[in-house]
């Protein structure tokens, strides 16, 4: 039998291919521009798979290409046109501390309302608005409030006026619904696939993590210290579910209940469990408002607790104050909770997942490179803002 010459496949570079699946999806698209010009310039642009080509062909013209695509996108989702030289050099490097402990897998992600927005739900602060406007309280005065920070202050006003059920019946009425999967609660579940922890009342992370083989623990805030299956994804939801109303921790006195009344008590499940994550893991907040709500009250209580002991770095994705200002009292403000701020540029909320995104496709190109395996700031800094990635990339190949 005659020698086979060795294939592609049987030197399992097809396996190299795939870490770079975002990247091959961008050069083959019809609808980028940049992408078509590297196409033409490769005699590539009329192939069924333009990226398979272009990686087996000329794998140092792919890397070269890749690079400045993966440096583009950088530029792209941490915001590098909407902040000065300084906040996005601080962006950039807490981005790399991000993928850091990604590939540690010492992250866990802390999903507040803000995610559910994009699934077709309210934000907290809208559905304390809609709360007022069923129980027929002065608008100015949920605003007062909300613009305080006095969350709870609504909550207990109106069970105060109208009762606890009224208050009940339409987080039932908002939150019983079944929301849309969007593209940031998936970037969530393929991202993290051990522990999740949500102060969220919908389904969004079990819809999206569902495998149809009950791989998802559920442990609710009142059953915080439940032993955890380590076969299976655990999903703390710290407030409850709102399928199951017995479980739900939804009013003034239940609050008190979980996290104590006049003081917080560190005893109780709730405030034991997120003390123990707080302590021992990189919380990544994600949709999370980080004002004076009962969860940070116990942050709070343990940052200061410890004093200058050393604690994990936790993570937060937050838009950009309105001045420059606003942006360093803040930045003190999360940095002296023990949180790290990645900014993204105000309004833009699919930046967001944007952000995700970009850190999941780091960890995979780095997981990929397993010789290196070292972190994201390995990647090479070149200078493309103002200049384009066509305009460096026709610089690359004319070398």
């Amino acid at each position: 039998m005659s020698e086979q010459k060795e294939t592609w496949c049987d030197r399992d570079e097809h396996k190299l291919f795939e870490y770079f699946s975002d990247f091959n999806e961008w050069l083959d698209s019809p609808d980028e521009d940049d992408a078509q010009f590297i196409r033409i310039e490769y005699g590539i642009d009329e192939l069924s798979q333009p990226s398979k080509a272009f990686f087996a062909g000329d794998k140092e013209a792919y890397d070269q290409a890749f690079k400045g695509y993966r440096i583009q996108r950088r530029h792209e989702v941490l915001s590098k046109e909407t902040l000065n030289d300084h906040w996005y050099e601080r962006n950039e490097e807490r981005f790399n501390q991000l993928v850091e402990r990604l590939l540690e897998n010492g992250v866990v992600p802390f999903v507040g309302a803000g995610v559910s927005v994009a699934g077709g739900f309210p934000s907290w602060k809208d559905h304390l608005r809609q709360q007022g406007t069923t129980a027929g309280i002065d608008p100015g005065r949920i605003e007062s409030y909300l613009a305080n920070g006095r969350y709870e202050t609504v909550i207990e006003e109106i069970e105060n006026i109208r009762g606890r059920d009224v208050f009940a019946q339409e987080i039932r009425d908002v939150f019983s619904k079944t929301g849309e999967i969007s593209d940031i609660t998936l970037r969530l579940s393929e991202l993290f696939s051990d522990t999740l922890i949500t102060t969220n009342y919908d389904r969004l992370l079990e819809q999206a993590l569902d495998t149809g083989a009950s791989k998802i623990q559920l442990i609710y805030g009142v059953d915080a210290l439940t032993k955890v299956d380590p076969n299976k994804i655990t999903i703390y939801k710290l407030h409850g579910d709102i399928k199951r109303p017995q479980h739900c921790i939804l009013s003034k006195n239940q609050y008190d209940a979980a996290y104590g009344a006049d003081r917080l008590v560190m005893a109780l499940p709730l405030p034991k469990l997120l003390q123990y994550y707080f302590k021992n893991s990189s919380l990544l907040f994600v949709g999370c408002s980080l004002k004076n709500d009962r969860t940070m009250q116990v942050f709070k209580e343990v940052k200061q607790e410890l004093g200058d002991k050393d604690l994990p770095q936790h993570f937060s994705i937050e838009q950009i104050p309105g001045s420059e200002d606003e942006l360093v009292k803040r930045n003190a403000e999360l940095l002296n909770l023990g949180i790290t701020a990645i900014w993204y540029e105000a309004g833009q909320y699919d930046l967001v997942e944007a952000i995700i995104r970009h850190a999941r496709n780091e960890v995979t190109y780095l997981q990929g490179d397993k010789e290196k395996h070292r972190p994201a700031q390995a990647v090479e800094s070149l200078e493309t803002s103002g200049r384009g990635f066509r305009g460096w990339f026709k610089r690359i190949i004319s070398r």
